[in-house]
């Protein structure tokens, strides 16, 4: 199997759902951890990348799982919500993370893709790969579940 660079990452539309993207920026969990809405496709894939930062890491290079699995739920759960109409956002019930090699390069990228969205829940897995120059290694895989609501008032 030939090795993942950049190029083999779906093309995300930054326009599409901007006002996902940006509701996203605006929170301060996303501001703290430096999480980065790359865009969405209108087939439910999101990309979100996480600069690695000496501060989220073990020692420097290793990000804790905890932080990879923060990436994870917030483009899982963006793809299913880059669906829903507008009003509408999705909250996470759960996720399921497994870590597959440690997560050690210049930023993670998770790659979310909605696999089942109805009135009460949706499914996304996430892939989330370290970066390193060009080449992408995979770190991780997840699934997660959400609920949408629609804003009122």
């Amino acid at each position: 199997m030939r090795a993942m660079t950049l190029a083999d990452l779906p093309a995300v539309d930054p326009a599409f759902r901007a006002d996902l993207r940006d509701g996203i920026h605006a929170m301060p969990s996303a501001k703290l951890l430096g999480i980065e809405v790359v865009g969405y496709l209108p087939d439910g894939t999101a990309r979100v990348d996480l600069p690695v930062r000496p501060e989220l890491t073990f020692e420097g290079r290793v990000m804790q799982a905890g932080y990879v699995g923060a990436l994870a739920d917030y483009a899982g759960v963006s793809a299913c919500g880059c669906l829903l109409p507008p009003g509408w956002l999705a909250s996470t019930t759960g996720f399921e993370v497994h870590n597959l090699a440690p997560a050690i390069g210049e930023r993670l990228i998770a790659i979310g893709r909605k696999r089942h969205l109805g009135k009460s829940s949706g499914v996304s897995t996430v892939d989330v790969y370290a970066q390193k120059g060009d080449a992408l290694t995979l770190v991780c895989v997840a699934t997660t579940m959400c609920k949408p609501f629609e804003l009122k008032g």
